[in-house]
């Protein structure tokens, strides 16, 4: 099983026909990615604490529609976190998170056999930053790091960061505990501002336990580190509607070839030659831009692909 942990919120995204209108849509890193593997047909379960509000289920049931299994997730009073999108192509975002559903995850309670089942646990963006919940997942992490792949996107929304260093030092400690992590070039900048990306990616694998590093760059397409080569991709050629989602959708379309290729058990995919691992980047730039013809965050299914 997939596991995908973190956030799940109300974007409000404006609309395309009328200024000033904004359309609701369910979204999160971390849901998004769910939701994509979900239709991708892989088994995937979400981890998060969701509202009993009008939002939260809608939320579940969108989830369950979308073959997520949901059976994992925390039901509560407090309210669903909203966040308010600015334009399409280069969105910023405004969160309302004081007291919420997802942000107010102070536990967890998995049993043994689940623990065994999991292949590769996902885990991203505001629920890494905003407590109590982040120190949540950030235990969950080290309580799975040495059972399973730890996929990072940290996805930064930099409004949400009120101490930049605290987040690089937690940063540097995702480094220490991810096999997977995929950056955005915004990320990137943020988390350190040199131009020489090459050689700061490379140096964070050979110090640390990340084995694979992606950085996504738009429609320039993405790059791919690992300790003995990068490899580059190009983005596909399309229409742009939004970017919402895009970059969760990519993390799923290599989570997703991975596992169809059998190579999430025992680390396979660390023995994986430059020609496969460039099949893989293109089946997730192909999902990334599915999702980019869509208004929210809305991936393709299988059958698309």
């Amino acid at each position: 099983m997939i596991l995908s942990c973190g956030e799940n919120v109300i974007d409000f995204i404006p609309t395309s026909y009328k200024k000033n209108y904004y359309k609701a849509c369910i979204g999160g890193s971390p849901l998004n990615t769910a939701l994509a593997l979900g239709r991708l047909n892989q088994p995937v379960y979400f981890f998060s604490r969701v509202s009993n509000d009008f939002f939260g289920k809608k939320i579940v049931n969108f989830l369950k529609q979308n073959n997520v299994n949901t059976s994992l997730l925390q039901r509560t009073e407090d309210l669903t976190t909203v966040a308010i999108v600015s334009e399409k192509k280069n969105p910023q975002f405004s969160f309302h998170a004081a007291q919420t559903a997802d942000r107010n995850l102070k536990d967890y309670q998995f049993n043994k056999t689940l623990y065994k089942k999991v292949l590769l646990a996902h885990f991203g963006s505001i629920s890494l930053v905003l407590p109590p919940g982040s120190e949540t997942y950030f235990k969950l992490m080290k309580k799975l790091q040495n059972k399973c792949i730890i996929s990072i996107d940290p996805n930064i929304r930099e409004n949400l960061i009120s101490n930049k260093n605290s987040f690089i030092k937690r940063f540097n400690k995702f480094l220490n505990l991810a096999d997977i992590i995929k950056l955005s070039e915004e990320d990137m900048k943020f988390i350190n501002n040199r131009k020489n990306n090459d050689f700061i990616i490379k140096n964070w694998i050979k110090k640390n336990k990340v084995s694979i590093v992606i950085l996504t760059k738009g429609s320039l397409g993405a790059s791919l580190y690992t300790d003995n080569y990068k490899i580059n991709v190009k983005a596909k050629k399309i229409k742009v509607i939004d970017t919402v989602g895009a970059g969760d959708s990519f993390q799923a379309g290599i989570i997703s070839w991975l596992n169809n290729h059998n190579l999430l058990k025992e680390k396979k995919f660390l023995k994986l030659k430059k020609n496969h691992w460039k099949s893989c980047l293109e089946h997730a730039s192909k999902i990334a831009s599915h999702c980019c013809k869509n208004e929210g965050c809305d991936p393709p299914w299988a059958k698309e692909v």
